[in-house]
């Protein structure tokens, strides 16, 4: 187990279980200086920003503009490395792959190039979209979050983004692809991706309209929302970001590291959308009963 794949555990439990542990305790009976660390809405009673342990949720944006601009440039280190020829390597391209690409990468790859450069791809695509939503769509609470929180935003991105560039190989191949059967994996997990990809926008889009009049951002409170995934489960958000990461474990298949990544999303995910699915409940009397917490017709 490398630093990275021993990151990803150890924030699993700081992130995961910890919380888990606090909210079984109890917010009345944690120090303040405990629920200023570990604020996150309702897991602590949605603590407002105070001292230097705890941020603005609205903060949240600033890793994904650090995240977007650092796979810009793992992929054009990439790119350099698959695509361009040596004497017509673009400057930035080439001081990306010397600097950020190759400190990292591993001596044996786990996959071939193909794969690398659809995963790389595909984290382009999420990552611009998360930086656009969580400037000009999302309305985030007027609430506090834990500087842990905030800090494992940017080891999360540089974690993932590291885990995928580590094990990519370093030239193109022969072969670029080993055949068909990683076609049709590939093919799979971009198909896979591109549901959730659609849909998390989508709910992304529905929770900000509730919050929203003419355009301009008119309540920080909660709403029930209604239509979409929103009709089966209370955070189809989260249950997305959850297809996403296991898209990407489809078409990194073989990957050593991702498993790490996936563990620390996915339960993460679930411990967010578990806790929020109660306080939905007990929040709003009306709020529908068949409605699951995170995954349809299951959880």
């Amino acid at each position: 187990m490398d630093f990275v794949n021993a990151m990803f555990v150890c924030m699993t439990f700081a992130f995961v279980a910890v919380p888990l542990l606090l909210k079984a305790v109890g917010p009345s009976r944690l120090p303040d200086s405990v629920l200023r660390l570990y604020a996150y809405g309702k897991i602590t009673g949605g603590a407002r920003p105070s001292g230097v342990l705890s941020v603005p949720k609205r903060w949240y944006r600033h890793f994904y503009v650090a995240s977007a601009v650092l796979v810009a440039l793992a992929a054009l280190a990439m790119a350099d490395a698959y695509f361009c020829a040596a004497d017509a390597s673009w400057r930035v391209a080439a001081f990306s792959r010397r600097w950020l690409w190759d400190p990292v990468r591993h001596a044996e790859p786990s996959y071939s190039a193909a794969t690398a450069s659809t995963a790389v791809a595909m984290a382009v695509l999420q990552c611009a979209r998360r930086t656009y939503e969580t400037h000009f769509v999302n309305v985030f609470s007027d609430t506090a979050v834990g500087l842990w929180y905030y800090a494992s935003g940017y080891m999360h991105y540089v974690g993932m983004i590291v885990t995928i560039m580590a094990e990519a190989p370093a030239a193109p191949g022969p072969p670029f692809c080993t055949g068909f059967a990683e076609v049709v994996r590939l093919v799979a997990g971009a198909l896979l991706f591109a549901w959730a990809y659609r849909e998390q926008w989508r709910a992304n889009v529905a929770l900000a309209a509730v919050r929203k009049s003419d355009g301009r951002v008119a309540t920080h409170e909660h709403r029930v929302v209604t239509g979409g995934l929103f009709e089966l489960v209370s955070s189809p958000q989260m249950f997305t970001e959850m297809v996403l990461y296991g898209a990407w474990y489809v078409v990194l298949w073989g990957s050593s590291g991702w498993k790490y990544v996936l563990l620390f999303v996915w339960g993460n995910q679930l411990e967010i959308a578990l806790i929020s699915h109660r306080w939905y409940q007990d929040k709003f009397e009306d709020y529908p009963r068949n409605r699951k917490a995170i995954i349809p017709y299951l959880l």
